[in-house]
């Protein structure tokens, strides 16, 4: 029985459709080759994202960066911090310290660390409301007291960092971690408020929209490169009131400005809905809205349900994780498309949870937690980012990306670490083997339609034209380091993560018809096909 791929898991196809008489059957297009080639762009926002996120720079956290916050500072928050500093020495004196910590918590060697040693592709970076502009914070608790003065270099601060990162070919998803009133009642939401009055103030939505919308302004014109996405929230708490009304009429404000621009919205801790929100606006239909991808985050350390598990149990509880993906996506013109990534995940454990084990097993049980998390998420989401890295509290290992990565428990896609010259000879193999894989996979396609609806009128060459444009897309993101699309890249090739949304971004491009599911499956078989030939997936 003849099937499609999609994120390595195998789905029969389903039934056909069937040609209604008003609508006649199409002329074939001409050529693909009328399709614009996938972008360096489209291949720092689309592909798989190895990441990490950059905590505590922008948006502090008092376990992160305990040094930025003056002895006896009453909270753990970014707030508590800039005023208990304004308060001990003034705005200037404040300003400087708070722009030396953004210009040197992540410095050249640390990136040149991250791209060629650690091999990520991608970070995340949390920011707030009040590092985009002094407008963003009036009449709200970072206006007064001197307090916009302290952030007017913020956002030029954020600009050269993302800059440093494009150029060794790491791209960015700028975190609107700290927002209006809160999207949850954590310190990491900026203040110690124990508020999240973003969702039931106008205001403070509003005033999000405007920072989000001027984000997108900034990255539409090139201002800022690289930008993957901008997440519109960390974290909302569970059942946010209006929240999928405000994600929708965000994606139709950041239409208005560049709907190429993906926006990721957090799961509210409800994955399966998020998805199915997602999904409802990415949509072959709704072809001006910009693509909509799912943060989710994924901790072991903090519920009774955790504490009464031993590490084993965890562990195996992670081989099971992001079921919500199973039962959605792979096609695009039935279900809309899903994109998902893990936002924050770590190493850590409760105490009580350790209880559960000897101390001797306990560096063991730690990596092979890490290990069968990032094996996981690699698996079946488009991307993960680890809590976090270059922090200077004693946070402990299992928060630690370089210590996780020094012992080997975060695994790193081998097509990352490839040298050019491996890259070069798997693509010149996977090309010399592109006709008979084609004629293989068009072959069985026909041959299983024929054997189970042989009544039925179809249009095998939307799946053949499909699969020409999987494969050469999938080739095109294999070799775009190789040709130095992407810029500072010294090594390894790259995967489309994003898969479902980036056949919807190409279905967009071609238009729709009654036959247009064929070409998503010879698509989807074309990509899998070359990503077999090219030795990424078995």
């Amino acid at each position: 029985m003849e099937a499609v791929f999609h994120n390595n898991n195998l789905e029969s196809h389903e039934r056909p459709y069937e040609q209604h008489p008003e609508h006649p059957r199409q002329t074939p297009p001409s050529d693909i080759s009328l399709l614009p080639l996938p972008t360096a762009l489209d291949v720092l926002r689309y592909r798989y994202h190895h990441g990490v996120n950059l905590g505590g720079i922008f948006v502090l956290e008092r376990w992160l960066f305990p040094r930025m916050f003056q002895p006896g500072t009453e909270g753990t928050s970014e707030l508590d911090a800039v005023i208990a500093s304004l308060n001990a020495s003034d705005v200037f004196p404040t300003k400087q310290k708070w722009e030396a910590h953004w210009n040197s918590a992540l410095l050249f060697e640390d990136i040149s660390d991250l791209a060629y040693r650690l091999h990520v592709t991608t970070v995340r970076l949390p920011i707030g409301y009040f590092t985009v502009g002094c407008q963003f914070t009036i009449n709200t608790p970072f206006y007064s007291e001197g307090l916009h003065v302290v952030y007017s270099e913020a956002w030029q601060a954020v600009a050269r960092l993302c800059t440093r990162l494009y150029m060794a070919g790491i791209g960015v998803i700028l975190d609107l971690h700290a927002v209006p009133g809160g999207a949850n009642r954590d310190s990491h939401s900026g203040t110690s408020s124990g508020r999240a009055d973003l969702w039931t103030n106008p205001d403070n939505l509003q005033l999000l929209a405007d920072c989000i919308t001027s984000i997108a302004s900034t990255v539409a014109t090139d201002q800022i490169p690289g930008i993957v996405g901008i997440q519109v929230c960390n974290e909302a708490i569970y059942g946010a009131p209006g929240a999928f009304d405000f994600y929708r009429h965000l994606t139709n404000a950041v239409s208005a400005i560049d709907p190429s621009i993906p926006l990721y919205i957090s799961d509210a801790w409800n994955l399966g809905d998020a998805l199915d929100f997602a999904a409802s606006i990415n949509t072959i239909n709704q072809p001006l809205l910009p693509p909509v991808v799912v943060d989710t985050h994924k901790y072991y350390c903090f519920t009774a349900a955790d504490r009464a598990q031993t590490p084993v149990d965890i562990i195996h509880r992670v081989e099971n994780e992001l079921h919500e993906l199973l039962s959605r996506g792979n096609s695009v013109v039935d279900k809309g498309a899903y994109g998902c990534v893990v936002g924050e995940w770590s190493g850590a454990l409760d105490p009580e949870t350790w209880a559960w084990s000897s101390a001797a097993d306990r560096n063991e049980l730690q990596r092979q937690f890490v290990l069968a998390q990032s094996k996981t998420w690699h698996e079946r989401a488009s991307g993960s980012f680890f809590w976090s890295t270059n922090m200077d509290g004693d946070v402990g290992h299992a928060w630690n990306f370089l210590h996780m990565n020094g012992v080997k428990a975060i695994a790193v896609p081998k097509y990352l670490t490839l040298d050019f010259a491996d890259v070069r000879a798997r693509r010149s193999h996977a090309l010399e083997h592109k006709a008979f894989l084609k004629r293989k996979d068009v072959d069985g396609h026909t041959e299983y339609w024929h054997q189970t609806a042989p009544w039925q009128e179809f249009e095998h060459w939307r799946f053949e034209e499909g699969w020409e444009l999987g494969f050469q897309d999938a080739v095109v993101f294999w070799e775009m380091r190789l040709k130095h699309g992407i810029r500072g890249t010294k090594q390894g090739a790259d995967k489309i993560g994003l898969l479902d949304l980036w056949i919807l971004k190409r279905l967009r491009q071609l238009g729709a018809g009654d036959f247009v599911w064929e070409w998503e499956h010879g698509f989807r078989q074309g990509v899998n096909s070359a990503q077999r030939a090219l030795g990424m997936v078995q």
